[in-house]
């Protein structure tokens, strides 16, 4: 008989669940902020370059992430029944369909690389340090496309501390392979230090889907064999697009709105790209206690729910909402914090620096709205499926309202730089008060075991 909920235990709980979490975003929150720091020291037309062609790593990555949830779902319903067959076709599943997204963006980026950048910049040296980025990463995104699937299911089966491993030996050596690059191999020298990054980023993906192989090759995870890959049954496949759509389809939308975003900084200059780049990188450093969050919290509400003690789930999503909120002011006022280090560190140009500290300025309140946000609709929210508010908050306030005024105030009304900002980091803001009103409604407070278990049932038979 399951253990009775200890509400006095929920702290040392909820830090159990963060911990790891937190762990596992520090490092490659790190290895972002080292690419952009090293790049800095390159030149401030390779970061932005890179800042910018990264756009269409960023949009690859959303269908990973998609991809990704629909299996660990899935796999995660079998593993409690021990159902290894069904297992091997979900992720047989989830790579047949990563490798061809994979090989589309592979295509674009190889061979039509001057017609993404330009989605993103008119300034000719961008484009032409964008390119040569491009052709070389490409490589990467053949690689990503086998590592990710593979590890979202040996996290679904529980051996999350060795998916940690292989992708934190991942990330080490992308910072290593990255530093030889600069200041070894081409120092002085940005558009060949720029595509030696981007080459070693195709490295490091390449030492992750070998080691990725090799644990299966012993055992460390799900057998995987080409007749899985080719797997064709109805009911998995059917069960495995239901899991899918919905938190790919916010997923895309907000992460493209993500790269519009980028394309307005783009189209005005520069120096917004750089310190930008700068910024919002500090901003996923100061932040990963607010996934950690979210993901703990989701997790422990979803246990809850499940045993139907509405109770209880209903207390932990006062807890985490009052949690939320208290983390975004202490992000914000870390984030300030790190300012001055950060701009010792980093060398800006006159107009760049000045863009870097307002920037740091609004995300500082950013972080309030962010750390809510993620934690009830990411987290709360999705413990007990109701995905589709999510799908529409990020629909309404990113494409309706933020993106138009935007573009009308950098294109049409040429407001100063940090107003057009300003905006363009209104949304967390503009959705608080209807995920405040969502949360009281407790329309969230839902047990989905039974609906989980109907369709296990069908897949295995």
């Amino acid at each position: 008989m399951e253990k009775e909920f200890d509400r006095s235990s929920f702290v040392s709980i909820l830090f159990k669940l963060m911990l790891p979490v937190i762990f596992q975003n520090l490092i490659s929150t790190v290895v972002s902020m080292a690419d952009v720091f090293m790049l800095s020291h390159a030149s401030q037309t390779a970061l932005s370059a890179a800042s910018l062609a990264g756009q269409i790593t960023f949009v690859l990555t959303l269908f990973y992430l998609g991809l990704s949830t629909g299996a660990s779902v899935l796999t995660a319903q079998y593993w409690g029944k021990t159902d290894i067959r069904h297992i091997r076709q979900v992720q047989g599943l989830a790579l047949r369909y990563s490798c061809m997204i994979s090989f589309l963006f592979f295509l674009a980026a190889l061979l039509m690389p001057e017609t993404l950048m330009g989605i993103f910049t008119r300034d000719v040296q961008l484009i032409r340090y964008g390119m040569g980025y491009l052709r070389f990463v490409s490589i990467s995104y053949l690689m990503t496309g086998i590592s990710q699937m593979i590890l979202a299911v040996m996290k679904s089966i529980e051996q999350t501390k060795l998916s940690a491993q292989i992708s934190t030996v991942c990330l080490l050596s992308n910072i290593a392979l990255n530093a030889v690059s600069i200041f070894v191999l081409y120092p002085g020298k940005p558009y060949e230090a720029l595509c030696g990054v981007a080459l070693s980023t195709s490295f490091a993906r390449i030492i992750e889907v070998c080691l990725c192989l090799i644990c299966l090759k012993k055992g460390k995870g799900i057998p995987l064999s080409a007749r899985d890959i080719q797997c064709s049954d109805t009911l998995i496949r059917k069960n495995f697009m239901k899991c899918i759509l919905p938190v790919q389809a916010n997923y895309l939308i907000w992460g493209c709105a993500t790269a519009a975003i980028s394309a307005i900084l783009g189209h005005m200059s520069s120096d917004m790209v750089a310190a930008n780049s700068l910024t919002v990188s500090l901003r996923n450093l100061v932040i990963v206690g607010c996934s950690g969050l979210g993901t703990a919290g989701s997790i422990l509400t979803g246990k809850l729910l499940g045993r139907n003690d509405f109770d209880n789930a209903r207390w932990v999503g006062k807890r985490i909402f009052i949690s939320s909120l208290l983390l975004g002011d202490v992000s914000g006022i870390l984030l300030l914090f790190l300012y001055l280090p950060c701009r010792a560190i980093v060398p800006l140009e006159e107009t760049a620096e000045e863009l870097f500290w307002g920037m740091v300025m609004i995300n500082s309140v950013y972080c309030i709205g962010k750390s809510f946000n993620s934690s009830m609709v990411g987290g709360i929210f999705c413990a007990g499926g109701d995905t589709r508010f999510g799908l529409v908050c990020d629909a309404v306030s990113m494409w309706c309202i933020i993106l138009p005024a935007g573009c009308l105030a950098a294109f049409v009304w040429h407001w100063p730089p940090l107003f057009v900002y300003a905006i363009l980091c209104m949304d967390e803001f503009i959705k608080l008060p209807f995920v405040i009103h969502r949360f009281r409604q407790y329309k969230w407070l839902k047990n989905l075991t039974a609906d989980l278990s109907g369709r296990d049932d069908k897949c295995s038979k």
